[in-house]
Formats: structure tokens, sequence, C-alpha cells
């Protein structure tokens, strides 16, 4: 009992009550309560009687002020809904009710507080409320309708969105059969008849994409759904959403036109192109990337690396590549690479890989763009060669031309100075000796007409036919040849070469070769020593080298180098040479594709390397 406050003699009454109630007087302090309320605010074991409710509740709102005021002065407030201000993480929503409290005498004492607990119901509105705005959204955004049929009323009804997609009048009524005419006939109509046939007889539900006819004869594309509705094992009807897709499948169908058009064109270019993702895995590959590596179908690479195409080195520098495009987002293009394949073959080809950069510029993967140029390689080696050939026959000719005309030019003139003399000499021994000198003249340019002859045939021959030939047979006739000089000279031969050796040459000029360099080690040998000729093999790509090494003058090469293989070139001041032999070596060994190259030291000796092309 509070001062100034009439005793309520049924409070044991208010105690019991199920309903949260309170009683509060003008000062704004509870004088009774049920235990209902006392639970739902938690005040269980409190001392809460007599408390003001700014003490109990804390700060309280404007508005439940402002009803208790209005209690106060004989009015009867709204009820309201707000939320329950205390610490727990559970929001809870309570219902609101305060009325005026009379005493006896009908004066006003305070007001009574009814509070409800309306937490689900406030939550299940709000989910309502929310699940209606979406299905709206949804519905207008995504163009989707949804529609139930009652079996016990043989009721169908829909929304608003269905009516717009099947084009109807607001007059016409939609119902389960004529809904079904809507879809066009064959594949669609006996779908859906199907469909909801299934759904009454098998409980399946369905989702199918089918098309359908409007009201205005315009053909749509729409997603159909569905499901039937049971209660207790009985059917009692359906339930589905339709959505027009027709724009998604005009674009997708667009899209797969763009794509064949696109597959087309790279299929038809005749380079190899190929996708790959971030771990170098193929998405695609054109037709001339998978008759490259020897794969029929494109479902057989998508999905592997370059280790699974390739040998580990290869699929490994092939990836660094593929990291350092991506992580430097820079393209590589147009480098050349090659590639052995199983049978020796050598491939050539450009290849450029440019990164493929996502809209928040993040590298999803590469293009990979590789041209085979191989046979333009080829092409560019044979120019090159041929070129050269052209070049060092210019060379040669121009060279040829000076020597001829210088030659020739000093015959001519020595016969001209003779034959003056002899046409004015009247003493018979003196025009004996003039007709000698003739005689020597006539013999010294037919020998000249006799080496420029084997020049020119060498240079000029069309049709070198190579034979292979054993080389220490051929050695051994040439040595049987220049016996007499061998002997003379107390000359050794050694030849290291194995009697299995064979190579593929003009068997003369061979012979002549031999012959030639043999014999200038002999020529050139040192005084006082005995001449030791030393013959080797060794093989260099597509030649076999033989040297020949002797220990001879040898010659200064920095001095001599370049002159060492020119016509008429001597080097050792010997009566007898006549600088042609190196010279005509040098024009036999390269009309066989060959070349020769030379190692001399003066005072030690000189090493002559003869490559002799296998191949070619």
């Amino acid at each position: 009992m509070i001062m100034n406050t009439p005793i309520v003699s049924n409070q044991f009454l208010i105690k019991q009550l199920p309903k949260s109630t309170a009683f509060i007087n003008k000062e704004f302090k509870v004088v009774l309560a049920s235990d209902k309320w006392a639970e739902d605010f938690g005040f269980q074991g409190m001392d809460y009687i007599g408390k003001s409710i700014y003490e109990l509740f804390g700060a309280t709102t404007k508005k439940w002020s402002h009803n208790l005021l209005a209690c106060f002065d004989g009015k009867f407030p709204e009820p309201e809904i707000e939320v329950y201000p205390n610490n727990s993480p559970k929001e809870r929503c309570f219902k609101w009710t305060n009325i005026p409290w009379y005493d006896e005498q009908e004066n006003i004492i305070g007001a009574i507080v009814q509070t409800e607990d309306v937490t689900d119901r406030v939550k299940n509105e709000l989910r309502i409320e929310k699940l209606e705005f979406l299905q709206k959204e949804t519905g207008e955004h995504g163009k989707i309708g949804n529609w139930e049929y009652q079996k016990s009323k043989d009721k169908f009804t829909c929304c608003e969105m269905i009516r717009r997609i099947f084009e109807v009048d607001d007059d016409f009524e939609i119902n389960i059969d004529n809904s079904v005419n809507f879809y066009k006939t064959g594949y669609s109509r006996n779908t859906i008849s199907m469909a909801i046939y299934s759904a009454n007889q098998k409980k399946t539900p369905w989702n199918e994409k089918l098309q359908i006819i409007t009201a205005k004869g315009n053909e749509k594309w729409v997603n159909v759904s569905g499901k039937p509705l049971y209660k207790n094992g009985e059917y009692v009807g359906l339930i589905g959403i339709v959505q027009d897709i027709t724009d998604y499948v005009q674009k997708e169908q667009k899209t797969k036109d763009n794509e064949h058009l696109l597959k087309t064109l790279i299929n038809n270019l005749p380079l190899q192109i190929y996708i790959k993702d971030t771990q170098s895995k193929k998405l695609l590959a054109n037709k001339s990337e998978l008759q490259f590596l020897g794969i029929e179908n494109e479902s057989d690479i998508i999905g592997k690396d370059d280790f699974d195409l390739y040998d580990r080195a290869t699929a490994q520098k092939f990836r660094d590549e593929d990291i350092e495009v991506m992580i430097s987002q820079i393209p590589m293009l147009n480098k050349e690479l090659t590639r052995t394949n199983p049978d020796g073959s050598i491939i050539t080809f450009l290849s450029s890989k440019i990164p493929l950069i996502g809209e928040n510029g993040e590298v999803t993967g590469l293009v990979g763009i590789s041209m085979d140029i191989s046979e333009q390689k080829q092409k560019q080696k044979e120019l090159k060669s041929l070129i050269s050939v052209t070049s060092s026959q210019n060379k040669k000719l121009i060279n040829f031309a000076h020597i001829v005309s210088h030659n020739l030019r000093s015959h001519s003139a020595n016969f001209a100075m003779l034959l003056d003399f002899l046409g004015n000499e009247e003493d018979e021994k003196e025009r004996h000796k003039i007709m000698e000198m003739l005689s020597d003249s006539s013999k010294s340019l037919m020998e000249t007409l006799h080496n420029l002859n084997d020049i020119v045939a060498i240079n000029t021959e069309s049709n070198i036919i190579k034979k292979e030939v054993n080389f220490n047979k051929k050695l051994n006739a040439v040595l049987k040849q220049v016996n007499n000089q061998l002997i003379t000279a107390k000359a050794t031969v050694i030849s290291e070469v194995s009697d299995d050796v064979n190579i593929n040459v003009v068997p003369d000029y061979l012979k002549n070769i031999l012959t030639n360099i043999i014999t200038n080690a002999i020529k050139y040998k040192k005084p006082k020593v005995d001449p030791v000729i030393k013959l080797s093999v060794n093989y260099v790509q597509n030649y076999t080298v033989i040297s020949i090494e002797d220990n001879g003058l040898g010659m200064d090469l920095k001095k001599y180098g370049t002159k060492l293989f020119g016509m008429y070139k001597t080097f050792h001041g010997n009566s007898d040479a006549k600088g042609l032999g190196l010279y005509i070596t040098k024009n036999q060994i390269e009309a066989m594709h060959g070349k020769i190259s030379a190692n001399s030291q003066v005072g030690i000796g000189s090493t002559f390397n003869l490559y002799f092309n296998d191949k070619n």
C-alpha cells in the first residue's frame, strides 16, 4: 500500500491476471502489477512496488509519457507498439494499452497499463511486407508472374504479370484449361500438359523452358515452374510461376550466332590461336592449333596445359612466358621460336601472347597466336645462300676478268715485242734466239689458258655429281702418284683416318685437293727437316672434316690470311710456285658445298681443314 492511494482489496486477484497488467499512480509509481507483467519485463524477485516507471524502465519514450498524462486527464489514447528498451540482445516488441484508473468515487487516481508481447506478430508482418515487396519488384524487373489452382473450387488465380505475359484483355478469364492453349502446338504444349498431369498423378514438380503464342499472336519464350499441393495426402491444387525470358533467349541466340561466326573465322585463319586461363590451361584452340598438335577434337585439349602437350623443357619455357605476360600485362609480340619434331625436323614459328584483362583490371588469362614460318625461313635461307653464291660468283668473275685481261695482255705484249725484234733482226743467231723465246712464250700462254680453263670448268659446272668414296682408298691412290716426291723429300705420311670412313665428293676433285695440299707440304718443308704429314678426321654438324697437318715453314696468317686462297698468290718465293693450287682447291671444295680453312704458324707448320658436306 502506497501513501495517499486507496487500499485495493483484490490485489491477490490482480497478481494472478493472465494478462500483463500494471497500475500506475499519478506520480508514475507502480502500485500493483500482475506476475505476468513482472515476468515479461524481468522484475521477478525485485521490489518494484512503489518505484517509479522511470526508475524501472530508464528513459521512456515521449509518446508513452504523453499517453500516461492523457489517461490522468481521463482520455483513452490509442494503443501503441514499441520496442522494449532492455539490455537483451533479442529485441522484443510490446503493445501498450493505457486507460484511466478510477477509485470508487470515479476519481482518476492513475492509469492501468496492459502490455502484450507482439514480437512474433511484428516480425511476421515485417517479413510478409518484405516478401510482398520483393515479390512485386522481382516480378516487375524479372517479368515473373505467379498463379494458383484450387481443385476444390476449380478456381485459377494469377497476378497481373501473368496477364501481361499472355497479353490478354482485362475481361479475359484465365483458367487451368485455356492457359495450356497459349503454349505453342507441338513440343511446348505437350510438355506443359504432361507436366500438369504428372503433378496431379505422381506428385512431380516441373521446370521447363517453353514457347507460347500470346493472345495478340506474339511468340515468346517462358520459363515455367510448378508443383502440386497436397493436404493429408490428398491433391488439392497447383502453384507455379511463369517468367518471360524472350529477351534472354534472343540475346543467348545472338551470342551463340556471334560465337559461331567468331569460331568459324578463327578456325579458318592460317594461324594457330588458343586461349589459356591463369594456370596456362587451354580454354579454346582453333583448328590450326589442333592440327599442329596432332589432336582431332577440341574437347581433347580443353583443360590441358603445355606439360600435357610438350616435353618438360619446352613446356616450362612456355609457362615462364605465360607468367611474365600475365604479371606484367605487357603483350609478347612476334617472338621467333623453334621446335624440334620427333623426326628431327625443325619448325620455326612466330609467337604472340596477349593478356586477357577483366572488368576489374585483373588478368584472367591470355590469348596466344602462332604462325608457322618454317617455309619462309627455308626460302629466306635459300635466298641468302643464292645471294651469297651470286656475290661470290660475281667477285670471282670480276677477279677472273682482271686476271685474264692482265695475263693475256702480258702475253700479247710479249709476243708483239718479240715479233718486232724478229722483223728487225738480220743476224741469224739472234733470230734463232728470238724464235726460241717466242716458243717459250707460246708454251707459257698455253699453260695459262689451260689453268684458266680448269678454273672456268670448276665454276661453271652446273651438274656436280657427288659419290660416296672410301677416303683411305682415294688417299692411297694420291700417295702412290706422288711417291717419288715423298721419297726424294724423305716425307712421312700418317693417316689417323679409319678405313671405314666414307665421304660424299666428286672423286676427281678430292684427288686434286689431296694432291695439292700434300705436294705443298713437301714443297714448303723446312730445310734439313724431314716432312711429317698427318691426316685426321672429325665431324661437325653436317660436315666430315679432314685435317691435314704438316711441320713445314708455316705462314704469317695475320699478313697473308686474306690472300691465302687467292689466284697467283705465293708466299715463300719458290721459283716453281704459281699460286694456283690453293685457289683451285678452294673452288673445288666450295663447288661440292663444302669449305676450307687454315691454321698456320711461321716455323712450326700449317693445318688445312677440309669440310666435306654430308647432307648436300
